[in-house]
């Protein structure tokens, strides 16, 4: 009767991050940028048949071709022609729906991490298992087409496969998170050590060829990705990009310290709810663990300074060298949060209240942090997905494809969106400069007669752009203008 229960808590939990995480995947959103370039990729598979994915990519293959198939299934239709397009929206709404599954499953693999880690304490499975379902950050990531949801399960998965000592299959899911993005490496030492912990009574042979299996099949997949990559025949390396792009190449200096940690706080409070609701759970578990670590040497107290030891690590990684703070670097450590802050919280209420108290607390526990679950599946925390900054960019768009065949269109700011939301056929040619300067000395070069435009979101100050352009004797004219976007129409000299 309780293996039945457990699982009827379980499916109440996952029908109920449906509803959130599907109700995310409603909205009518338009994409972060770095989801509308993964999204261009996919699509330039999808459509165009171009599976190696040729161009600036900075990232491994694997969410993009799943991507890939989610636009087929959903989103590809043949024009009168017989020639396969995608329409912008549709587009959207597929590149999602493999994040939404991916949150989805995550719950489920969280559920089973706990009761293999803690076998003993059902408690814990069910409050990692009820956190991660209401996890602002969790639901404000789930319906994304960014890279880290699959990347999170994947490496998720690979925990799981080590703690029921399966080396081969935990190197085979770090892998698959590999391929999804190279940040899944940062979970190499961790699956490593909880193998390690969870490896008892065995042979040593046996484990000796466990270990080599996992180490084997590691190097083969990253092997692979780089045979991968090589063949592409690109310039400039996925590996390249990946350095030029995120190497920052030295530690903060300390007056950057207190910035970076408030930054990392204004997402970081999002972790369970508002601010204040992760702040009492995180010292409400602190508490816990300090009453119970009477009891020293068992498994589980070796599990938990592992994944607390883990984040610590992690969160000084992060806070030291001067890498961009981004929300969903979050991502990777939230299940192990999850699971400390589940353990804590239990162990503090298995000394102080009884379980129908414990019942009540989890329940209240859940009305506390829905609401904030539900804002974020609107997209309405400032964490997750675009916030609305690009509303409008498709009507934009719809203006410049409205102008003759083979204009110019002067891009600085919006190059990936602008890349997706002009659609897989624009017949505009796009142009980036780095520089005011350079842009009017090359425009001026430009003999094309084709109309030219220049595309200014509202965030952006353009007023040294504009001057350099009425220097080189440029007409400059605005021709579209709804917030929050305007283009200028250029009138060669």
């Amino acid at each position: 009767m309780a293996i039945r229960q457990h699982y009827l808590d379980i499916t109440a939990l996952l029908l109920l991050a449906a509803v959130i995480r599907f109700h995310a995947l409603g909205q009518d959103i338009r994409f972060h940028p770095d989801e509308a370039l993964f999204v261009t990729f996919a699509r330039q598979a999808a459509v165009q048949g171009d599976w190696l994915l040729h161009g600036s990519l900075d990232k491994p293959p694997l969410t993009i071709y799943v991507n890939a198939l989610a636009l087929t299934a959903f989103g590809i239709t043949p024009l009168p022609n017989g020639v396969l397009t995608l329409n912008n929206h549709v587009g959207e709404f597929a590149a999602r729906v493999p994040g939404v599954f991916a949150s989805l499953l995550l719950l489920a693999v969280i559920f089973a991490l706990a009761k293999r880690l803690y076998p003993l304490d059902s408690r814990t499975w069910h409050t990692a298992s009820l956190l991660i379902t209401v996890s602002p950050l969790a639901v404000a990531f789930s319906a994304t087409a960014f890279t880290d949801g699959l990347m999170l399960l994947c490496v998720v998965t690979s925990l799981l496969m080590a703690s029921r000592r399966s080396w081969l299959w935990a190197g085979m899911w770090l892998v698959f998170g590999f391929w999804c993005k190279q940040q899944a490496l940062l979970y190499l030492p961790l699956v490593v050590i909880v193998c390690l912990i969870c490896e008892r009574r065995i042979g040593r042979k046996i484990a000796m060829k466990n270990r080599l299996s996992f180490t084997l099949t590691l190097v083969a997949g990253i092997v692979l990705l780089f045979v991968w990559d090589s063949a592409r025949g690109q310039d400039t390396s996925l590996w390249t990009l990946a350095t030029v792009n995120n190497d920052p190449g030295r530690l903060v200096r300390v007056d950057e310290l207190l910035p970076r940690l408030a930054q990392w706080w204004q997402y970081g409070q999002y972790v369970l709810g508002a601010g204040v609701v992760t702040a009492v759970l995180g010292f409400t578990a602190a508490a816990g663990f300090v009453h119970h670590r009477r009891v020293s040497h068992s498994r589980k107290n070796w599990i938990d300074i592992t994944l607390a030891s883990y984040i610590v690590v992690y969160m000084v990684i992060h806070g030291l060298i001067a890498i961009n703070i981004y929300d969903r670097y979050l991502l990777p450590i939230l299940p192990l949060i999850v699971l400390l802050i589940a353990r804590g919280i239990n162990a503090l209420g298995a000394n102080v209240f009884s379980q129908r108290t414990q019942q009540i607390i989890m329940a209240a526990l859940l009305l506390i942090c829905l609401p904030t679950a539900w804002i974020a599946s609107e997209d309405k925390l400032p964490i997750g997905g675009d916030g609305g900054q690009h509303n409008g960019i498709e009507q934009v768009t719809d203006y410049l494809n409205s102008q003759r065949l083979g204009a110019i269109i002067y891009d600085h700011w919006l190059g990936w969106e602008l890349g997706y939301y002009m659609g897989t056929w624009s017949d505009k040619r796009r142009v980036y400069y780095p520089a005011p300067q350079a842009l009017a000395d090359d425009a001026l070069l430009q003999a094309d007669v084709a109309p030219r435009y220049f595309v200014v979101p509202a965030w952006a100050d353009a007023a040294e752009w504009l001057n350099a352009l009425r220097r080189a004797n440029f007409t400059v004219a605005k021709s579209y203008d709804q917030a929050p976007f305007a283009v200028y129409e250029l009138q060669r000299p």
